[in-house]
């Protein structure tokens, strides 16, 4: 379809009748098209100012590259082309100046170079303050210009004027405004765990890339167990699933075209079971096929340096992060005498300062995450002042002193490291995350921290990454603005931001189904930590026809309904409304999937109720001598629109949908390991449906009914 633009000549009467229609028109629509004329950015500029005149975008527009422009600084422009193509169908051309002066032109460059100076100079706009990573950005009705500190700066605010393009087709504006901006943490990372079940294939992991730098991340560690394949030791990574060394070289490559360093995050001393399990490594483990490596072992050290050789070959950057977090093992094998002698503390971090060792040997940073230091203070003083913690904590506090505070005294750098509140759970507990994410980065700039790395973690190995993104892009606002970011301000702006959808139904949507979290927590029905959790993954594969379960529905049932109209409605929002998001469509289907998981999660226990009603009133109706009766009520458990086979095809639909959802996105071999779950599930509902079917052809034989607790029913009392 092209992009076509066209002005007719008219009378002057038809003029006068088409500009007052056109006014009818305004007045019917304008309320959506101020709405979506207002700037709605994530992350929020330092200083904006709107301006009363847009620039319209026309079919001779140009991108315009400052001359001496770099690589980088194309890229920075084929990103907003991709932009302006999605809104108009037209591909605007790439030029580098001097242009013609007869087009309309968005002009891109950087401080440094004399075409941008004197356009800044003509505007009268200053760029003294403007930090490292910065930009300004300056939109009038003729011309557009984007000017960074640097490369880097220069790529964040095409990012910010993506986000000013307004409206579709002949209608795109760009909104007026003029934007000096800076990030407040220099380092703004991802973590992505691929070590435990769903592991994005590379595609993804490039879309990944292009979305947190669309928010002006610049960092993306990949948490690797046995992930990492080490050529020359095919056992590591046999039974998980693994990106090739070449796949990731590509990956780093690709980062870079949008200003995003990879770093590997390689568990360098405890969570190394998925290695240790073999009998090849086992004897490098505290105790045979554990957890942790044992510290001290020279063989250790060789098998390391094998692994960071190859480690440091596919990733050329600055850093390098070991982990060496939860070494709970410790001292519990081959160290416990000396864990008795020296103390847990010094022989933690004398292993720690091993692994640090060989690490420096490929000039690195290195990394580590803070817990065992955070317990044991006495570490603390003792680091290498060029050593890097990650000051990491998940659950909600009023403040993270504690977590920050002892690596500021002693004038370590630090990065803070919260959460997205993902991990066991249907659907991500934003509430709970916004909350770490929120205050640990806060507070992290006032105790001077260099950066923030925010985690995903796949604890329970089925999670499914597209419902994340609303914990990744509020945390990727928390770390580029200065303070604390507001949760509502950030809502109100998520939905044109991320799907560039003009009103707020997503976010609404996305909060009251991450909200059933909360309800479910509130009934103290589900696990939870810390003010964290609810609508957790176990729950549904728990049989509610056991004691266990019964136990479950109890504290559940009394907010199913609730949970369930919850569900519904979010669902109904993301199914319907999909069209609506010009961006990101897809991540929809997650979030329906997660909405459908809970209301039938909610369903069982309403079901267990009924179902033990329903058996409890057969029991009195064959009192009774009412046998229609009885079978009428033993049909509504297990016939043919009984409540046992709605379970059952419910959880049939969503074993086709998680499947679909998991091919899109991740590396299939391990996807039969998570199938398995809903097999069995659809087989407990068989199962159960089989054995009421049983006791329905029983009865007809004369055999009396077997006890409502032996079927792991609910007690009911029914009056004859």
């Amino acid at each position: 379809m092209g992009y076509r633009f066209s002005f007719q000549k008219a009378s002057s009467k038809l003029v006068s009748r088409y500009t007052v229609f056109v006014w009818m028109l305004c007045m019917l629509v304008m309320p959506r098209l101020l709405w979506g004329q207002q700037p709605q950015l994530i992350p929020q500029p330092r200083e904006i100012r709107t301006k009363p005149q847009n620039f319209k975008v026309t079919a001779d527009l140009q991108i315009v590259l400052a001359p001496l422009a770099s690589e980088e600084d194309r890229y920075a422009a084929q990103s907003l082309q991709e932009e302006l193509k999605s809104d108009t169908e037209h591909e605007f051309p790439i030029v580098v100046s001097p242009r013609a002066s007869s087009v309309s032109a968005v002009l891109l460059g950087e401080f440094d170079q004399p075409e941008i100076q004197k356009r800044l100079h003509e505007r009268g706009i200053s760029v003294n303050g403007v930090g490292a990573q910065g930009y300004v950005l300056d939109v009038s009705p003729d011309e557009v210009l984007v000017a960074g500190k640097e490369a880097a700066g220069l790529f964040y605010g095409v990012q910010t004027l993506r986000q000013l393009t307004v409206g579709q087709g002949q209608e795109t504006q760009i909104i007026g405004a003029r934007v000096r901006d800076w990030p407040a943490l220099l380092y703004r990372g991802l973590e992505v765990d691929l070590a435990r079940g769903p592991v994005p294939n590379l595609s993804y992991l490039k879309r990944v890339v292009r979305t947190i730098a669309e928010f002006k991340m610049n960092q993306l560690h990949l948490f690797m167990e046995d992930s990492f394949r080490v050529q020359g030791q095919p056992l590591i990574g046999l039974l998980s699933d693994t990106l090739s060394q070449e796949d990731l070289l590509e990956l780093v490559a690709y980062s870079k075209r949008f200003h995003v360093g990879l770093t590997p995050s390689f568990e360098s001393c405890g969570h190394q079971h998925p290695i240790l399990r073999f009998e090849q490594y086992s004897g490098l483990s505290e105790r045979p096929h554990g957890n942790i490596f044992a510290p001290g072992d020279p063989n250790v050290e060789s098998f390391l340096s094998s692994v960071f050789d190859q480690l440091a070959a596919v990733f050329p950057g600055p850093d390098f992060n070991i982990n060496c977090d939860e070494t709970f093992e410790l001292g519990l094998g081959r160290s416990s005498q000396k864990v008795h002698d020296e103390g847990y503390y010094k022989v933690y971090l004398d292993n720690l300062l091993q692994v640090y060792d060989l690490v420096r040997r490929y000039n690195k940073h290195v990394m580590f995450a803070s817990d065992i230091a955070v317990k044991y203070p006495d570490i603390v003083p003792r680091l290498p002042k060029d050593m890097i913690v990650l000051a990491w904590e998940y659950f909600p506090h009023p403040n993270y002193d504690q977590w920050l505070a002892p690596f500021a005294k002693a004038g370590i750098r630090t990065i803070a490291s919260p959460w997205i509140g993902n991990t066991s759970l249907i659907t991500p507990d934003n509430e709970a995350a916004a909350a770490n994410i929120g205050t640990l980065i806060a507070d992290g700039k006032k105790f001077g921290v260099m950066g923030a790395l925010t985690t995903v973690w796949n604890d329970d190995h089925e999670t499914l990454f597209g419902q994340n993104w609303w914990g990744i892009v509020y945390a990727a606002a928390e770390s580029w603005e200065p303070g604390k970011t507001s949760v509502e301000d950030f809502e109100q702006k998520y939905d044109w931001a991320f799907y560039r959808n003009t009103d707020h139904r997503f976010a609404q949507g996305i909060k009251k189904l991450s909200g059933i979290n909360e309800i479910m927590r509130g009934s103290k029905g589900a696990t939870t930590w810390e003010g964290y959790g609810g609508a957790d993954n176990s729950l549904f594969w728990q049989n509610p026809f056991t004691s266990e379960g019964r136990a479950q529905a109890l504290k559940i049932l009394p907010v199913a309904s609730q949970v369930r109209l919850a569900t519904e409605s979010s669902y109904t929002v993301f199914r319907d409304d999909a069209s609506r998001a010009r961006r990101n469509q897809d991540t929809l289907d997650e979030l329906q999937f997660a909405a459908l998981k809970i209301d039938a999660l909610a369903m069982r226990y309403q079901y267990l109720q009924e179902v033990s009603e329903r058996y409890a009133n057969a029991i009195a109706f064959d009192r009774q001598k009412k046998k229609q009766l009885v079978w009428n009520e033993l049909d509504e458990i297990s016939g043919g629109e009984g409540r046992l086979l709605d379970l059952l095809e419910y959880t049939t639909y969503l074993r086709t949908l998680f499947e679909r959802l998991w091919l899109s996105q991740n590396i299939p071999t391990w996807l039969p390991n998570v199938l398995q779950l809903y097999d069995r599930n659809c087989q407990m509902w068989q199962d159960l449906i089989d054995n009421f079917n049983r006791i329905d052809h029983e009865y007809g034989q004369g055999k009396p009914f077997p006890t409502p607790s032996s079927l792991g029913l609910l007690p009911v009392i029914v009056k004859d």
